[in-house]
């Protein structure tokens, strides 16, 4: 919520305008939209003073992505996908949801033409990510896979107690797992898990580390910064199994399909191109000068993604 809070209000604000413009026709530039005495503020009067401010340029930006991506893909997200997501936020908001809309500069329905904009561009960066599974890229991915590990993970809350548990789980004779499980903050004390390099179950680093230990290896203090809260949490990580890789990367096709589609969706220059490609086709042009750098990004992302695109092409699908 907080980071699409940033431009909300601003579409709001030029969405307004826009509106007051469409409902006018040519009339809407001397539109009042203010009088007072020995003088009036028109629609063309109050446009010209928000469009050049950062609100207003993402405004504009994220109208356009909306339309565009409507008309492209605007039937492969459902209502109920869009409610579903809705329901979801204000759940985890609970009584302070339409405080937090409010807030924003957002009501039910604009919020939700954010959530749907977002699921119509990341269908879009899913279907091409499909086209980046090709045998070359699945055999880079097999190079720096990890298969399965299983790990007992004790996850605290402050540094100076992780490095006391980390004391007493390298002591002689210490049952790592009876300690976990009295110590690990996780719900329901979870201490145990499997997984390979492929999941997203556990933080990164605290992956990274698990991966580099031999079976019964102990960990240092892991720490990790929750993106989302900026809390520090801190880990401790034991290996009591590890499967050996397998000679033929065919094997673990699945899971390294799952790694490639990750890479490129969260890439963003990868999602970049995608939207390059659709204002592309949907030959968008920019009339007012006041907006003229607000696809900028996309406009570099297109020239540098035709190479790109010829390269992956010359290696066969396997998908």
């Amino acid at each position: 919520m907080k980071k699409r809070s940033k431009f909300a209000a601003g579409v709001v604000t030029l969405l307004s305008v826009v509106t007051l413009a469409a409902c006018s026709g040519k009339s809407s530039e001397g539109t009042n939209i203010i009088t007072m005495k020995g003088d009036t503020i028109t629609v063309s009067d109050f446009y010209n003073q928000v469009k050049s401010s950062s609100s207003a340029q993402q405004s504009m930006l994220t109208l356009v992505l909306s339309r565009v991506f409507e008309q492209q893909y605007g039937d492969k997200v459902s209502k109920k996908a869009v409610t579903n997501s809705y329901n979801k936020t204000a759940a985890n908001y609970g009584d302070s949801f339409s405080s937090a809309l409010s807030k924003a500069g957002l009501t039910t329905e604009s919020y939700k033409q954010q959530i749907r904009t977002t699921m119509l561009v990341e269908y879009a960066v899913k279907q091409a990510a499909k086209k980046e599974l090709t045998t070359a890229n699945y055999k880079a991915a097999y190079k720096n896979y990890t298969p399965e590990v299983t790990a007992q993970v004790i996850k605290l809350d402050s540094e100076d107690t992780a490095k006391t548990v980390l004391e007493s789980v390298k002591a002689d004779g210490a049952d790592f797992a009876k300690i976990a499980k009295e110590k690990t903050t996780t719900s329901k004390n979870k201490y145990e898990y499997t997984f390979d390099s492929a999941d997203s179950t556990l933080p990164s680093d605290v992956m990274s580390a698990a991966f580099k230990l031999d079976k019964d290896g102990i960990s240092d203090v892991i720490s990790v910064v929750d993106s989302s809260t900026y809390k520090t949490a801190y880990y401790i990580v034991k290996v009591t199994a590890k499967a050996e890789k397998k000679t033929d990367w065919k094997s673990y096709k699945a899971r390294l399909k799952k790694t490639i589609m990750n890479k490129k969706t969260s890439d963003a220059s990868f999602q970049n191109k995608v939207i390059a490609a659709a204002l592309e086709k949907a030959n968008v042009k920019i009339k007012d000068k006041a907006f003229a750098n607000i696809l900028a990004q996309y406009a570099t992302s297109s020239s540098s993604s035709s190479s790109s695109s010829s390269s992956s092409s010359s290696s066969s699908s396997s998908n």
